[in-house]
């Protein structure tokens, strides 16, 4: 009888859940997770049962969390040794050290993460893929296409970097052997709006421009970012140095517009990307260039994608240099 007990309380030991974020909907309804991160007023949580969550912040009741968190607001950055929940609709108590729990209300939250070991307030993704072109030709054909793309943000600074290199063969025979990078720097001065620097480098050794260097600077604005995706267009005041092959080198200066749209689509399935940009130079023979890309992205899990992408470069010159390419590849992509 005695063996019996100890069974039965060993069994209700094990069956005892595991510590976990708990949220509160003003519909009655509870979630009970890992709570990853909260900003753009979505709050995301990670579930046993539905696997990664988004809730929408005005929808959240009250929390609670015995992990340390770093709660952010627009004029102030403090950290929560844990989160009990209120009575009070859209409130919390954050235990952070003082005498007795302070209360803080939802609505005053900007961001809210486990705090990084060096900058605290780190944000960092980004993702290699590996693509083949697609093309029907009876030639014999080997291609390397390798895109590597990482962002990082903190506070209102936000760091991205991207790097593409491209190598085929025809038959044996080089056709292309192309690769750029570029870094971009962003400053989020306001809500919404944002100071850009970007600077790119581009090297072609098989073309007529062998090098390109563009750097610029000037306004964005970011016209929504949640867990869903974001999108955000920028204008830049820009420099452009082409050397040619010929030793025919160009300076001018010119008018950059851009924008970045990424949405989740079918429960975060599948991805849609599609990013452009639009240079207008102060050139009498060329008039615009286009770089556009549009693409599906299919996650297969948390880490791995299938990717189909369409990419579009385009040049209106009035000379020998206009320039209308399109090309299609299919992909595998990691992130992280």
């Amino acid at each position: 009888m005695l063996k019996s007990r100890y069974l039965l309380l060993f069994s209700l030991l094990c069956a005892l859940p595991a510590v976990a974020d708990t949220i509160w909907l003003d519909n009655g309804d509870r979630l009970t997770g890992h709570i990853e991160l909260m900003e753009g007023n979505k709050l995301v949580i990670q579930t046993d049962f539905a696997g990664q969550v988004s809730v929408n912040v005005n929808r959240i009741r009250t929390l609670e969390s015995d992990r340390a968190l770093l709660i952010k607001t627009r004029d102030n950055t403090q950290h929560a040794r844990r989160i009990q929940p209120s009575e009070e609709p859209g409130e919390i108590w954050l235990v952070n050290g003082e005498p007795e729990p302070q209360p803080f209300r939802l609505d005053q939250l900007q961001q809210m993460m486990e705090p990084q070991p060096l900058i605290e307030d780190w944000v960092w993704d980004g993702r290699v893929d590996l693509s083949l072109e697609l093309e029907n030709t009876e030639s014999k054909k080997r291609d390397l296409d390798v895109d590597i793309s990482t962002e990082a943000r903190h506070g209102d600074w936000r760091h991205a970097f991207t790097g593409d290199f491209e190598r085929d063969y025809r038959d044996d025979i080089k056709t292309r052997h192309w690769w750029e990078s570029d870094y971009t720097l962003s400053w989020f001065f306001a809500d919404k709006w944002f100071w850009q620097n970007r600077i790119s480098y581009q090297r072609d050794h098989l073309g007529e421009v062998k090098r390109q260097i563009q750097a610029g600077s000037g306004p964005g604005y970011e016209w929504w970012n949640n867990a869903f995706g974001r999108f955000e267009t920028s204008a830049r005041f820009e420099h452009l140095r082409l050397d040619a092959r010929d030793g025919n080198n160009s300076r001018s200066n010119g008018l950059g517009l851009a924008w970045d749209y990424r949405r989740f689509l079918f429960g975060k399935r599948f991805q849609l990307v599609h990013n452009a940009e639009t240079l207008i130079p102060n050139d009498d023979e060329v008039s615009y260039i286009v770089d556009a890309e549009l693409g599906l992205r299919y996650l297969l899990n948390s880490w791995a994608s299938l990717s189909l992408m369409t990419e579009w470069d385009y040049t209106d010159s009035s000379d020998d240099k206009s320039r209308n390419e399109t090309r299609y590849k299919l992909g595998f992509g990691v992130n992280w």
